[in-house]
């Protein structure tokens, strides 16, 4: 497992990709990566390959035989399918839950007592007790989620709950890793009585009965470790306002959907699925996000969320307030989305590009923190590389993969009439263009 997120940058590790500090976004010299290529290709021993390409992440390609290939330029990363398709999908649909044909991003979810800075898995770094396989890791994030659910308070799980979660939910390795991030020893001799009377009763077997907690032995199950885990829970906040934002209501999306309803656009502009955020508006295309992310949706968020009775919403920590913030964030990643879709490009509208792009890498997780769940994505880091291309090549709109994509449903529209072989013809680009297979 190399660890490796980037093909331009030598940052690794998964938790680098919340890393907005650009001064250690190193770039790889070509000079390094054609010889350990060359390295790898004229290696004979398969285990001397696979150390080359876990270090380095290179293997050897023939585009190496040109001496002008520089990958770390030449491998473009396509604005259309990371930002687009990538972050503008990914905060509408999981960050903000503006989807009605998934319950689990329309409901509101248990509230959260508080955030913390958590550690995620890497594989180089863990100890070699709390391996986990490349399915497991996500139990780590699932782990840390459930310990900052209130446990007072409306909407908060009791702790027998958050224990059968943590038991059903996780492997013992993720419950360990956890524990060991947290710096918790193994062997406790002072536990919360609460705690005691749940381990006795969630390791009974009908043979033993109800054993009673093994002070000062070392964890080694599930349920020891968890014991762990909620004696060190018990003092961290029970119950705060801080929560999963409200944002994917049933209401902010019949709103969004009127909005696209009413509003009057020129002829030119492409129209949206009247019915978003449902089943049956099918997949929204990538130019259909960008009409959405640039037009209807700032139209509507900015009416539900930036408007309070004809002045500025709160700064406080009231549901306004957050909804507000939430505003804030969500428009940083239109305003990015907008600029790096604009025909000309410059350099005070690319430094605003990674301005916007940062601000919401940053207060991803600090306001969604349900986005903690699961392995995060690659191309949160990706985005913000589209700045180097965006100075190097211009404009996206000369560069991304629309013109592809549209080649290929063309040609995929073409009629065979389930016949191999034969002749047939199509337009493109107003002449016919006719092939003999």
């Amino acid at each position: 497992m190399s660890g490796f997120i980037c093909s331009r940058c030598k940052l690794r590790g998964r938790t680098h990709i919340f890393n907005t500090d650009h001064s250690q976004w190193t770039c790889w010299k070509v000079a390094e990566l054609r010889y350990w290529a060359t390295s790898y290709k004229d290696s004979t021993n398969f285990a001397e390959r696979k150390k080359i390409f876990e270090e380095y992440g290179v293997r050897w390609s023939s585009f190496w035989l040109l001496e002008y290939w520089d990958p770390t330029r030449m491998l473009v990363i396509d604005a259309m399918h990371c930002i687009l398709e990538g972050l503008v999908h990914y905060h509408c649909r999981h960050v903000l839950r503006l989807d009605a044909s998934n319950p689990s991003y329309s409901t509101d979810g248990f509230k959260f007592a508080y955030d913390y800075p958590w550690i995620a898995y890497e594989h180089e770094t863990a100890p070699q007790d709390v391996q986990l396989t490349e399915k497991q890791i996500p139990c780590v994030a699932r782990v840390q989620k459930t310990l900052c659910l209130a446990i007072e308070g409306e909407e908060a799980l009791s702790l027998d709950k958050v224990w059968t979660r943590l038991h059903n939910q996780d492997v013992l390795n993720s419950l360990a890793f956890v524990a060991h991030t947290l710096d918790l020893p193994k062997e406790l001799h002072d536990i919360s009585p609460i705690i005691a009377s749940l381990y006795s009763k969630h390791a009974a077997t009908k043979k033993h009965g109800q054993p009673p907690f093994p002070h000062g032995r070392p964890a080694k199950t599930k349920n020891h470790f968890i014991a762990l885990l909620l004696n060190w829970r018990l003092t961290q906040a029970h119950s705060s306002e801080n929560f999963i934002l409200k944002t994917g209501t049933p209401e902010t999306l019949a709103y969004i959907q009127t909005v696209i309803r009413e509003t009057v656009t020129p002829s030119w502009l492409s129209s949206v699925p009247k019915n978003f955020g449902e089943k049956k508006a099918g997949s929204i295309k990538a130019d259909e996000w960008r009409i959405l992310s640039s037009v209807y949706l700032p139209i509507a968020l900015v009416i539900l969320w930036g408007d309070d009775d004809g002045c500025a919403p709160p700064q406080d920590d009231s549901e306004s307030g957050h909804l507000s913030t939430a505003l804030d964030h969500t428009m940083a990643l239109f305003q990015a989305t907008i600029i790096a879709c604009r025909y000309t490009v410059t350099t005070t509208r690319t430094l605003d590009y990674r301005k916007y792009i940062d601000f919401w890498v940053d207060n991803l997780r600090k306001l969604f923190p349900h986005t903690r769940e699961g392995v995060a994505r690659p191309n949160i880091h990706a985005a913000g590389h589209i700045y180097d291309f965006l100075l190097l090549f211009g404009p996206v709109m000369s560069w991304w993969c629309f013109p592809f994509e549209r080649l290929i449903g063309t040609l995929q529209n073409v009629n065979m009439n389930d016949h191999v072989g034969g002749k047939y013809s199509i337009g493109v680009s107003h002449r016919k263009l006719t092939t003999v297979l």
